[in-house]
């Protein structure tokens, strides 16, 4: 049995699914097993993910999305941890060493993630090179679900946890795909422990945004937090609250982004609905109208790319 399973769906990534399962197989701990699930990818990913390694395994399965893949890819191996990989990032070599080192000397925590960098892809050998010495970031460790309803610290790629919490508090769901890892990550901060190394450990690829694409119907993420918060409440556990305040103000600024999106290139009569609903309820009238005014400007006068 691997002591770490890590799981990698994966759909039409064959640019960089080989480098992605390189930087998890040059980890310094070897104990491993790497699951990778091709998600019914139309191109060569499942080609290019089967290295020759004896710890990597690769699923080819009709497409069923995010989460049900990574359901599937923790259903497939047995482990005492366990750990996600998105197929396009990239770990430094110390992460699962360094994250299971903190979780054995804090045996009331289950879960470790980790501090991660924004990257687009540019060479970055440094970062393999640079050291780390698994600081631990005490202020989004513990009870963390106060900071976590807020903002969403805990990249997937970069989180390790043992396999015993999976096990009781069962998988992803698989309705969204934009929140369903937020989701199980709040789920989990109300029963489990985390710990933060504050060191950065993953490289976060991003990706060029078309200036075409639609902007979504629904506004997802501030849906989940208003349904989180409704099976939570504002302490979870007891004695470990929300900033009302704070909850206030991201409320705010995610409907507010919202609209704003709408009314500059998306459904403007989404996005006045939208306007209007802040404008009535506050708070932050003031920046709320200016937020407004600047988003019709962009719509009407675009800039000249």
């Amino acid at each position: 049995m691997p002591r770490v399973n890590i799981v990698v769906p994966a759909y039409n990534a064959e640019a960089f699914i080989a480098e992605t399962l390189r930087s998890a197989l040059n980890q310094t701990f070897t104990d491993l097993q790497l699951t990778v699930i091709d998600d019914g990818s139309k191109d060569a990913t499942a080609a290019n993910a089967s290295l020759d390694d004896a710890r990597l395994r690769v699923i080819s399965q009709e497409n069923r999305g995010m989460s049900r893949s990574r359901n599937r890819g923790m259903a497939e191996v047995d482990s005492e941890f366990v750990a996600l990989l998105d197929a396009d990032d990239l770990w430094h070599p110390e992460k699962l060493r360094l994250q299971i080192e903190a979780l054995q000397s804090r045996p009331d925590h289950d879960f470790c993630y980790t501090a991660f960098q924004v990257w687009h892809g540019e060479p970055r050998p440094g970062f393999f090179q640079e050291p780390r010495s698994g600081r631990i970031d005490e202020t989004l460790s513990g009870w963390i679900y106060p900071r976590l309803i807020l903002d969403n610290h805990a990249l997937p790629s970069s989180v390790l946890w043992r396999r015993s919490a999976w096990d009781s508090m069962g998988g992803f769901l698989t309705d969204n795909q934009q929140t369903d890892d937020w989701e199980y990550l709040v789920r989990a901060s109300t029963q489990h422990r985390f710990v933060r190394l504050a060191e950065p450990f993953v490289l976060y690829r991003q990706h060029p945004v078309s200036l075409s694409r639609r902007v979504p119907a629904t506004n997802t993420t501030e849906l989940m937090r208003s349904d989180l918060i409704r099976r939570f409440g504002m302490s979870a556990p007891a004695g470990h609250t929300i900033d009302a305040q704070a909850l206030r103000d991201f409320q705010h600024r995610g409907w507010c982004n919202f609209a704003d999106s709408h009314c500059a290139k998306g459904d403007l009569g989404l996005g006045l609905k939208t306007f209007a609903g802040l404008l009535a309820s506050g708070p932050h009238r003031g920046r709320t109208f200016s937020k407004m005014s600047k988003s019709l400007v962009r719509r009407w006068i675009p800039k000249n790319e």
